[in-house]
């Protein structure tokens, strides 16, 4: 890991994934998804046009608070250092540039900022072809995370790979010799943090009053739906009381992981509950809004009271629905 940097040659930061440790996409959607969620129903449409315009009309209804997003604490400190040794740091990003430049405004040490606009989406070759025009090649260090960024690893100096995801790291040690190679591993492992996500131990409460164990998993795969929907629900608030966090407001998963995870957990089950009796679903679709309302009231307070309250009203449901 790269703790200390004497070199000239300008610092190129990507930013999601990166310097976040969320991307900048994902966010405007869930903040979409609690504010006004008929938009994204224009998203694939959106897509369909370009990503970059995508960016754009998604930016049109979220603002992001730079303030409260998870960025890469390591990363950041020797961002930060290098600033203020005189280096000359600049945001090289995907985002949309309103964005991004808001981002770096927070800090205040990047002198310029390269992100997405109307028709171009900033990744890639198009952003290799920016920074060689502005620094030539090998004439900047950059850090990046995924497999797009060894367009960049390919022509810049030295290569900083950050929380990559799987195989970059190997894809970037082809590119570089070891001296001109630094890694940023993650603080926490993916699969730790997908099962902390999940909550498996309230699947315990199924166990009591579920007859069989088709019944115990599906009902299972719901409650972890109900609570990783609750934590899309409330990004913004646990980050503000920067308590009762999630693995996901933290940014340990990814928050495209999380609209993943909860279409699949809750539309199975209660697919299944319909096809085996309409009276089974017609539970499940009344109990999923009264959890929601329980989860989101209950995450200020205690982990030991949160968690007996929605016991005692998963405990109800499981009596209706087994009876």
């Amino acid at each position: 890991m790269l703790l200390t940097s004497s070199s000239p040659r300008p610092l190129v930061l990507d930013l999601d994934g990166t310097l976040l440790r969320t991307d900048t996409f994902h966010e405007m959607m869930a903040q979409v998804l609690r504010k006004k969620p008929w938009v994204l129903f224009l998203l694939p449409f959106w897509l369909w046009k370009s990503r970059a315009y995508a960016k754009v009309r998604l930016a049109e209804h979220a603002e992001l608070d730079p303030s409260i997003l998870p960025y890469n604490p390591v990363l950041l400190a020797f961002a930060e250092k290098e600033a203020q040794s005189g280096r000359s740091l600049l945001l090289a990003t995907g985002t949309n540039q309103t964005v991004a430049e808001s981002i770096a405004s927070h800090f205040g040490f990047f002198q310029e900022v390269i992100g997405s606009d109307l028709q171009t989406n900033m990744t890639g070759l198009k952003k290799q072809q920016a920074l060689l025009v502005r620094f030539g090649a090998q004439g900047f260090d950059y850090a990046g995370d995924s497999s797009i960024d060894t367009h960049i690893w390919q022509v810049c100096a030295k290569a900083l790979v950050v929380h990559p995801k799987r195989g970059v790291l190997k894809a970037a040690a082809n590119l570089k010799d070891p001296s001109d190679l630094d890694y940023f591993p993650r603080e926490k492992k993916r699969s730790w943090a997908l099962l902390q996500a999940l909550r498996p131990f309230f699947w315990s409460l199924n166990l009591w009053l579920l007859p069989s164990w088709p019944l115990i998993i599906l009902w299972s795969a719901f409650t972890s739906g109900l609570l990783i929907t609750g934590d899309l629900l409330n990004l913004y608030r646990a980050r503000v009381s920067k308590s009762h966090s999630s693995q996901f407001a933290e940014g340990h998963l990814h928050l495209i992981t999380a609209f993943f995870l909860s279409a699949l957990l809750l539309s199975f089950p209660l697919l299944v509950f319909m096809l085996r009796a309409p009276w089974e679903g017609f539970i499940a679709l009344v109990y999923t809004p009264l959890f929601m309302v329980i989860d989101r009231l209950t995450r200020p307070l205690h982990p030991g009271v949160r968690w007996t309250i929605l016991g005692v009203s998963q405990l109800l449901a499981l009596s209706i629905f087994a009876s």
